[in-house]
């Protein structure tokens, strides 16, 4: 049996991977028991009720607890992390402790998987002098990226790319094997037990019923998108292919300084996201709203003023969320793990009603800080 503990079982991705994992018809997963790390002993019992033995839960500080990361770390054959891609010392303390795993003499080389953003290659119009856009191919530019990924950090250090770098270089010297899954815009229902919520389209949605209209920085900004459920297929898809292969992913799966996988299912741009959400509120009778426009407007805004309305001020994130470049193919995925995405168009356009419907519920509370790892859930 081997060892394999996911960290961020009550967050959105992490809640449906764990979902998926428990739920997979691959043998080598349906006799499997996955360990996981919460911060509150109801989500313990929780877990435990729904889950029964397949899933070991118990209670930890968090990832400010490096020291134990280290030493947690090194029990595990294969550690998902999906939990905030911005806390580097954390991702690199799992990676340590399963180095020490390697030095130990253990039987299987340990896996490191990853949960990390494209805003870590997005563009920054704004802040930084213009460059060549191009769309970055997850299997034809593996070392490409790794080394983009670097220049850009040297230019301009951000939390979430420093992490990824850091458990990806950690990785080449250690031996472990290192994946980092670069996520876009994750959209539609969890599937976990806690939080089931997207954090993209909620946001939009709450800035044009706040204000009446939508927003821009340019005219050029992007994102990919993924539904939740084919996120999660990547992460289960990589863990099978560790358990099921007789080379145990080595050599197969692309790790380390090539070792950045897409999650791309699918291109929009900004103003496209926020016609979406104007559209859908136009036709329910929301908008227009005493005060606003009387027609579906976006207007021009600028970093400072949508980094202080939906990013807790943090300009870095604004730009590269809402006006920097990002286009991405998930090649590796489907071309080499089989992945075969399958809520598409349709799903896409279902999720802003559904969105909508969710708010009307009061079923969403949405805190941007913990997407980005600022607050204690």
């Amino acid at each position: 049996m081997n060892k394999i503990l996911l960290v961020g079982a009550t967050g959105y991705v992490g809640g449906t991977v764990l979902t998926q994992l428990l739920s997979s018809t691959s043998p080598a997963l349906q006799s499997q028991v996955f360990d996981v790390v919460v911060r509150k002993p109801e989500q313990v019992q929780k877990l435990q009720e729904e889950y029964g033995d397949r899933v070991r839960a118990f209670q930890w500080l968090g990832l400010d607890d490096t020291a134990f990361i280290e030493r947690l770390a090194g029990d595990y054959d294969i550690i998902v992390n999906t939990g905030t891609g911005f806390h580097a010392a954390a991702a690199i303390a799992f990676v340590q402790g399963q180095a020490h795993r390697i030095t130990a003499g253990s039987l299987h080389t340990p896996w490191y998987i990853n949960l990390s953003g494209c805003t870590n290659l997005a563009t920054l119009p704004f802040s930084q002098p213009p460059v060549p856009i191009r769309r970055w191919d997850d299997l034809e530019d593996g070392a490409a990226i790794f080394e983009q990924l670097k220049k850009l950090e040297s230019q301009d250090s951000y939390p979430q790319r420093k992490a990824e770098l850091g458990v990806l270089e950690l990785g080449e010297r250690t031996g472990v094997q290192a994946v980092s899954v670069n996520v876009p815009v994750v959209f539609g229902e969890g599937e976990g037990l806690f939080n089931k919520q997207g954090t993209i389209i909620p946001r939009v949605m709450n800035y044009a019923l706040q204000h009446g209209y939508g927003f821009k920085l340019n005219e050029t900004a992007n994102f990919d998108r993924v539904h939740v459920a084919d996120c999660a297929k990547i992460f289960e898809l990589l863990v099978r292919a560790i358990l099921e292969r007789p080379d145990r992913g080595i050599g197969f799966i692309p790790v380390n300084e090539k070792g950045v996988i897409f999650a791309e299912a699918g291109h929009i741009t900004i103003r496209e996201l926020n016609q979406c959400c104007l559209d859908l509120l136009f036709e329910e009778g929301l908008l227009p709203k005493e005060g606003g426009p009387l027609k579906k407007e976006i207007r021009l805004c600028s970093v400072q003023e949508l980094a202080d309305k939906i990013a807790l001020g943090r300009t870095s994130i604004a730009e590269r969320s809402w006006a920097g470049y990002k286009f991405t193919n998930s090649s590796v995925a489907r071309k080499v793990l089989g992945w075969k995405p399958t809520r598409l168009d349709e799903a896409w356009r279902q999720d802003f009603k559904d969105e909508l419907a969710a708010m009307k519920e009061g079923r969403r509370i949405f805190t941007f800080a913990g997407v980005i790892g600022a607050e204690t859930k």
